[in-house]
């Protein structure tokens, strides 16, 4: 079960931002809450996920039907990749599910064309979010309402293959740690075996789990509020890529042709293929591969080790569940939501399949039934929880990707690369990079 934030999510967001750039045209027409709506009897329901997501999502709707009989519901359910094609396509022909399983990714662009319904008017009477924080319910709020009940607690951190670090005699680094104890352990791991692996799998042009989270520890944003421009300087990318090609020069960090051939390939994660002993893509917990008889371990994104560091780490929802506008069973969906939300056997049967609860209650029911290394990711996501709502310098959670996100983020991977295998010089890539992303973003 691996966490919710990982480079397949990143993948899932890439797709699902295409998806709805796609048919803005569809969703257009859909504004005001017109065209959408089941006119099935039954109450639609639909999510994507794993199998596993799927059976524990079947038994606790079952459950929850012997529990409310007047409220039948007709479940539908697949995989991500094409999702949010059919949700469109059930959009604009006005056959859109009444609840649905959201990308928090997405919400904020479905919530303004007016698919979803807002739930504000539920809180506090049908819907209980006690437990909930306010960070966390900011994943489902847009604009000032809430469209959407968060699943989990979606956190950044590193995955570490902690008993390879244990051979070779070195310890697990503390949670508190800063950007140059990284530097420090991944060169060790390299010095002590001997050559043979190296520390960390390079971060330079990865975004969700490294560089906004660095940005972040400088005061910017990756994206400015509006979308229409990066929310970072020159100056900060800048130190980032020089943080990074240090990193690569003293063997802390693979050479390029690792990173590059792991690019869309969780297979050849660093990690995976025993080249590297921390990764910051947390996908690769769950997904299988050459680690898995490692005993992982995860810690917080490093912190900044400079003068007027801030708190860069945040927190976000997980996947969303959301009712759309035009349905005449919002209250019934807002009943279902609610139930998975508070009700103690549908959070025992649903455990870390939609992420690590979001609530200290739902975490202590499911804490006795899951395995060492369940343990050790759900501790550390709610370490970096407690540590952000604590944070009395921590930047507010980024705004929804804008159109065109993909394409930065892609960007910054490929300007890496560049720097990386020494086709251009680091202010050349600055220079290339910005002009690329203005474009984009003001395209």
């Amino acid at each position: 079960m691996g966490h919710q934030i990982s480079r397949r999510t990143l993948f899932r967001t890439v797709s699902g931002l295409a998806v709805a750039g796609a048919l803005g045209t569809s969703l257009s027409a859909c504004a005001g809450g017109t065209g959408a709506g089941s006119t099935s009897s039954d109450l639609t329901m639909t999510w994507w996920g794993s199998d596993d997501r799927h059976n524990a999502y079947k038994k606790s709707l079952a459950y929850f039907q012997k529990q409310n009989p007047k409220v039948k519901i007709r479940e539908t359910y697949q995989g991500y990749d094409g999702y949010f094609d059919k949700f469109n396509t059930n959009i604009a022909g006005g056959s859109a599910p009444d609840l649905l399983q959201m990308d928090t990714a997405l919400v904020a662009q479905y919530a303004r064309k007016g698919v979803l319904a807002p739930l504000d008017s539920y809180v506090g009477k049908t819907l209980d979010l006690t437990g909930f924080s306010k960070t966390l319910l900011a994943a489902g709020t847009v604009d000032g309402k809430l469209y959407g009940v968060p699943s989990g607690i979606g956190v950044n951190q590193l995955t570490v293959n902690r008993s390879g670090l244990e051979k070779l005699g070195l310890k697990l680094p503390d949670r508190e740690w800063t950007w140059a104890d990284l530097k420090k352990v991944a060169q060790d791991v390299y010095k002590k075996s001997g050559g043979k692996t190296y520390g960390v799998d390079d971060g330079g042009g990865s975004t969700l789990q490294c560089f906004e989270v660095f940005a972040r520890e400088k005061g910017q944003t990756f994206f400015s509020d509006d979308g229409k421009k990066l929310g970072f300087t020159s100056d900060t990318l800048q130190e980032w890529w020089e943080y990074w090609a240090e990193m690569r020069r003293t063997n802390a960090s693979p050479p390029p042709a690792i990173t590059s051939a792991a690019h869309n390939d969780l297979t050849k994660n660093a990690v995976v293929i025993g080249k590297a002993l921390f990764t910051f893509d947390s996908g690769v917990y769950g997904a299988g591969g050459s680690i898995t008889d490692a005993q992982l371990d995860f810690l917080p994104t490093p912190q900044g080790d400079f003068s007027g560091a801030r708190e860069g780490n945040f927190v976000n929802g997980g996947v969303l569940l959301c009712a759309t506008k035009a349905s005449k069973k919002v209250a019934d969906s807002v009943k279902i939501m609610n139930f998975f939300a508070q009700d103690d056997t549908a959070i025992k049967d649903m455990q870390l399949f939609r992420g690590i609860p979001p609530t200290e209650k739902a975490r202590n029911l499911i804490a006795s039934g899951l395995t060492e290394t369940d343990k050790l990711n759900m501790e550390n996501a709610d370490y970096i929880s407690q540590r952000v709502s604590k944070a009395s310098n921590a930047l507010p959670a980024p705004v929804p990707p804008p159109q065109g996100a993909d394409q930065i983020w892609d960007l910054l991977f490929q300007s890496n690369l560049a720097v990386a295998f020494g086709k251009k010089s680091i202010k050349a890539q600055l220079s290339e990079f910005f002009d690329q992303a203005g474009g984009i973003l003001g395209g």
